[in-house]
């Protein structure tokens, strides 16, 4: 379980992910950047149904 400060950096760490993808103009570095936004996604909500877990 992550302590609510962590939980709190992570958020923040998803919306950079966010802007970062939606500026990118290279595909293969949109598709890295969307792999970090799933695995992050399933670090703050694991039992999400479109977790990083039920994508692989």
């Amino acid at each position: 379980m992550i302590r609510e400060d962590e939980h709190l950096l992570f958020i923040k760490e998803l919306g950079r992910l966010f802007q970062d993808f939606n500026h990118c103009d290279c595909e293969e570095i949109k598709q890295e950047i969307l792999i970090d936004i799933m695995l992050l996604s399933n670090v703050i909500n694991p039992d999400h149904e479109l977790s990083f877990r039920s994508i692989v």
